[in-house]
Parts: structure tokens; sequence; C-alpha cells
């Protein structure tokens, strides 16, 4: 079939495409996306062709692979000899390769759609430089506080810091005794004074561990300061500072609570001594598990009863802990107390020796492949804990379709085997993939629901992920369950009309973010460019862990060559009326196999001998000889 005569469009439509090329030509790939980590390996195209990039960005169609899934041994037409030529017989396409450019796009936009939800979260409505100053405020009342209490000469007070850009995360805490006299006392506002200087200069523009170390004096505390330590940023180590200038009253009392419990079943002999050890779990600022590990005498008493502890001790315990809630993700924080009973009086006395952070577990690991999901995190968390705007509030107006890397994450990270998704089989493993690929298929498995449910799921979600499950009702964690169950029924169910326009209509758009050289062209030739899905919109259903708008499932083509490619489906829907799965992968690869050469092109591919209609009987042939009984 002649392109002349499927062109119905006229001499204007070339003038619009002249246009639009000519200002593709100048358009750079932006930078990509710093968020998401992947293979960088250069594609060679499996045939020479000329395509519409612009320069520096790889060709559109050579070396563009099969439909999602597709294998090796996929046949498509090329050029012998690059350029000119005749139609050279069907080759083996180099799909591995253009599955894997497909997957780098997706890559780059997810890292883009992450970046730009991390800088509104740091931006919008708040002064950076406030949250810094935040920060120092709340380190300085956490040191002079624990330091207060101390008046032994000679005594040793050693906190460890992350620093970051500002955020002070404590990592370690040290008190190590003087066995010196009593010295004077040291009023607060001196101390404070003495520490100050040192967040001001050297804090202020350091990144990495900082060591402070406070020796007590006579009459004075002395300060030293250390950041030669060597590391790498602990998984609980913030990056950006919190404007919040005291801990929040629900994270107070629950680990007062638990400090008070813990240590009231301590008791030491009458002049005796001991050690005690304690545990607090964390999530994000939130307490979710205490327990005493051991309390084992050091010293013998002298004969008398046993001796409770003084309320000061869990104060002390409780001063200690608080500024350890305010790293990220789940941690554990150890304790470990010397308390002592000393002659003539009532009750023991005591303070913590020590206090760490324990490395969380792996699937909260600060890894390249999960740096994305910590930035995410972290920027929703700041709106929390600020209450710039409400954190759930904040991120709604961002919706899934901006944080559907963060709303995976968090299901990977509470473990696929929760209450939420225990039991089902597909949804877990859709989730469990490549970042970019299980944010892609949440999103577009979320548009087979109705409007009422996907809010609902994600308004649930975010109070799990923000407040922890123990904070949802009974109620919510039902329905929130059921959600799950319903996702996981709902992409094995064919699609109905609404949904598939929804899809339909999201793709276009995922496929300028993926192209953005071709952004100007679909939106000045909306009819003429169609999107097509490799694997039909139809056959969603049979393939339920795969996302049917994934990168390498989507295709920009003229629409005339659109048409052959749907005439081909049309036969085989009316051979296959009931499909496998199989059966529909391997008409994608077929079809692929021949019109791949259009594929990502807003004009004809220049050297092919042979037109888009004699590519559709060549795939015509080639559907029948696999699909026998196919007219």
């Amino acid at each position: 079939m002649s392109r002349r005569h499927v062109s119905a469009s006229g001499w204007w439509r070339g003038w619009v495409l002249g246009l639009v090329l000519l200002a593709g030509c100048a358009t750079h790939r932006p930078p990509g996306g710093t968020l998401l980590t992947g293979s960088r390996r250069a594609v060679r195209p499996a045939v020479a062709v000329a395509s519409a990039a612009p320069e520096g960005e790889e060709s559109a169609v050579a070396g563009s692979g099969g439909g999602v899934g597709a294998q090796p041994g996929v046949e498509r037409l090329v050029l012998e000899g690059g350029t000119g030529g005749v139609l050279a017989r069907p080759v083996r396409s180099r799909v591995d390769d253009g599955q894997e450019q497909a997957r780098e796009r997706a890559r780059r936009v997810e890292g883009e759609r992450a970046e730009a939800l991390v800088r509104a979260a740091r931006e919008e409505g708040r002064e950076p430089e406030e949250a810094r100053k935040a920060e120092t405020e709340r380190a300085l009342a956490w040191m002079v506080g624990v330091a207060s209490g101390v008046r032994e000469v000679g005594t040793r007070l050693v906190f460890t810091f992350w620093v970051h850009e500002g955020a002070l995360t404590p990592l370690d805490y040290q008190e190590e005794g003087g066995g010196g006299s009593t010295g004077r006392g040291v009023e607060a506002h001196v101390l404070e004074r003495e520490l100050r200087p040192f967040f001001r200069e050297p804090l202020g523009r350091s990144t990495g561990e900082v060591v402070l170390r406070l020796r007590r004096e006579e009459g004075r505390w002395a300060v030293a300061y250390d950041a030669t330590r060597q590391g790498t940023r602990p998984a609980e180590a913030r990056t950006l500072a919190v404007g919040t200038r005291g801990t929040p009253s629900g994270t107070f009392l629950s680990v007062h609570e638990a400090m008070r419990k813990g240590l009231r079943a301590v008791q030491v002999w009458e002049g005796g001594a001991a050690r005690v050890e304690m545990t607090v779990e964390l999530e994000d600022g939130r307490l979710t598990g205490w327990e005493l590990v051991e309390a084992r005498h050091t010293r013998e008493g002298t004969g008398g009863g046993p001796r409770a502890l003084s309320s000061e001790v869990a104060g002390n315990a409780v001063q200690v802990v608080l500024p350890f809630t305010e790293g990220l993700g789940p941690r554990t924080v150890r304790l470990v107390l010397r308390v002592e009973h000393r002659a003539g009086e009532a009750e023991a006395r005591g303070r913590v020796e020590e206090a760490w952070v324990e490395r969380p577990s792996l699937e909260w690991a600060l890894t390249p492949e999960r740096s994305w999901y910590h930035a995410m995190h972290e920027a929703t968390l700041l709106r929390w804990r600020e209450g710039v705007y409400e954190g759930s509030a904040w991120l709604a107006q961002k919706g899934v379709e901006e944080a559907a890397l963060w709303f995976v994450g968090g299901m990977v990270g509470k473990g696929l085997g929760s209450f939420m998704t225990k039991g089902l089989e597909g949804l877990p493993k859709a989730l469990g993939r490549e970042p970019e690929v299980a944010a892609g298929w949440l999103r577009s498995a979320l548009k087979r629901i109705s409007s009422e449910d996907r809010k609902t799921f994600e308004r649930l979600w975010r109070k799990a992920a923000l407040e922890g499950e123990q904070a949802m009702a009974q109620g919510e964690r039902e329905t929130l369950r059921r959600l799950f169950v319903r996702l996981e029924q709902v992409v094995q169910e064919p699609l109905a009309a609404d949904p598939k326009k929804l899809l339909r209509d999201e793709a276009r758009e995922y496929y300028k973010e993926l192209y953005p050289q071709f952004v100007r062209a679909l939106d000045a030739l909306t009819e003429e460019l169609p999107i097509h899905h490799r694997r039909p919109l139809q056959y969603a259903h049979l393939f339920p862990a795969d996302d049917i708008n994934a990168a390498e499932n989507l295709a920009m083509l003229q629409k005339y060559v659109h048409q052959e490619i749907n005439f081909l489906w049309v036969r085989f829907r009316k051979a296959r009326p009931h499909p496998t799965a199989d059966e529909v992968r391997r008409a994608a690869e077929i079809i692929d196999g021949y019109f791949e050469p259009w594929y990502h092109r807003v004009d004809d591919p220049p050297g092919l001998s042979k037109t888009a209609g004699e590519a559709r009987q060549a795939a015509l042939r080639g559907l029948r000889s696999h699909f026998p009984g196919l007219e």
C-alpha cells in the first residue's frame, strides 16, 4: 500500500511535521535521575535507520526490541548494507537490548519524579535555614541537658552525630566516669555558650560522622571536636534538616512510659551495683517496642534488702533516648545503664553509660538500589514532622502518580508477607520486582479500581507508612487488606471501558516523559500519532504481574501504520477468541518483528523498499504459520 494513499492529511501535515522535527533536533536529552541506579551500557543499533532523535539521543528505532517479556529469536525486517538496498530476509532482533533501553528510560523517568517530590518537600512553604537553626537548638538542648546532672570531675561525655547540610542525627552516646571529686555547678547557658561555636562553624559545613567530647573540670566543661572518622552514611541518618524545636508529645510520652516500666522492674541490693541493658525499637520517630534485656549485679550488697531505682534514672534514660527518635526507618537503640545503691540513701541511683543505634534490617539497608525510596520517605516525613502541611495531606496533593515509588518501597520495606498481602500470590510478585517496574505496575493496577477505592487505598497506606500500622483501627486494617485483595483480583479480569480509557490516556502522557524529543509532535498531531500497546490492552488480564503501560510495551507510530497492525490483531482475535498468554506473547513478537522499523518515529523509515501494507501481509503470513485457522 502506497503511503500517499493512506495519508489523507495532505500538505499541512508534512509542514507541521517539518516544524516539529526542526524543533526536536534543537532539544537535548534532560539529565537522568540520580535517585535511581541502573545499567548504563551502550547499545549498538541492530540496523542503521535514521530517526527523529535529537543529537546525543540514541536512535529511537535501532535496537528497540520486542514487547514486554519478548524472547530472543524474534524475526524482523532489516536492511542489508545499512542504507539503501533491498528488503532483506527477517533476522533475529536484538530484543534484550531494546528492553534494556526502555527500562533505562523508565528508570530515568522514575528518578526525575522522585527528585521532583524531594525537591518540593524541601522547598515548598518552608525555610531551610530556619530548619538548620532548629537542628542546632535541639542538639544543644540534648547535650546541655545530659551534662547538667554531672558533677564528678573527670567525667567524659561523648556525642556522635551524622551531619549532612545541617541535619544532625545521633548515632552514639557514651559516658565515662571520672572518679574525681565533686566539681562546682556549671550553669546551662555557660555550657551552651561554649558549644554553640562548634555548631555554627565546623558542624555547619561538615558532612559525615562528627564527635563532640565534653570533659568535666572543676568549674567548667572542656570541649573537643573530631570530624576525622571515616565511614559511610548509616541508613537512619537524615539529609534534610527538620524545623521543629522539640520532641512530639506522643513520642515523649511513649518513651517515658517504656523507660518507667522497664526500669521499675530493676532492684539493687543495699550497697550493691548492677549493669542494666535495655533495647528500644523505633520506626522513624515512633517507638514500636522495648525490652529489658538483663539486669546483672556487678557488686555484692552489704546484706540489706533490695532497693528500687530512683525516678531520676528513668528520667536520664528518657533524656538520652529521645534524640535517637529523630532518625529514619526501623532500628534498635541499645542502652547500658550503671546503677548503684549508696549507704544511707533510700533509692538506688544511676545513669546511662552508653547508647547506640544497631544497624537496621536488610530491607532498610541504604543501598544504591533503594536510595530513591530513602530520599522520598525522608522528604515525606519532613513534611509530617514539621507540620508545614500535615504530612498525609501534603502527599495526597501529590498523589500516587508522583509517589508510586514511595508506596512500593514502603510495601517492600514492611515485608510483602504482612497482614496486607499475606496469602496473596500475584501482588507480592509484582511489587517485588525492580523499583521502576513495580511503581509502574501499581499505577496501572490502581487505574483498574474505582476512584473511591483508589482514594481510600492511598489514604490508608499513607497512614500505615507515616503513623505505623499500630495507629490503624481494626476497621481500617480490614479495609486496606480488602483493597489489596481487590487489586490482586482486578488485574486478572478483562479491562472495562473506563479503565481502558484511563490507561490509554496515561500511556500517552507517560510516553512523553520517556521520549521528551517527541512531545511537540505528540501534542501537535494527537490523532495522527497514536501510542501503540505491543501487547494490546484487551489482553492485559493475561499478564497480571506485568504493567500493560510499561515502557517496553509502548511505541509511538503513525496512524496508518497503527491501522495495519490493528488489522492483524482483529484477524488474531477471530481465530483465537480466548487465547492463552503464550499465544498473545507470540503474536505480539511476530507483529513487532515486521513493524519495528516504524516504531518511535514521526515519519517513515528511510530506505525501506516495501510499505507498511506489505509488512502487514508478511506479518499475516507469519501469524498463519503459527496459528492454524487464522484467515
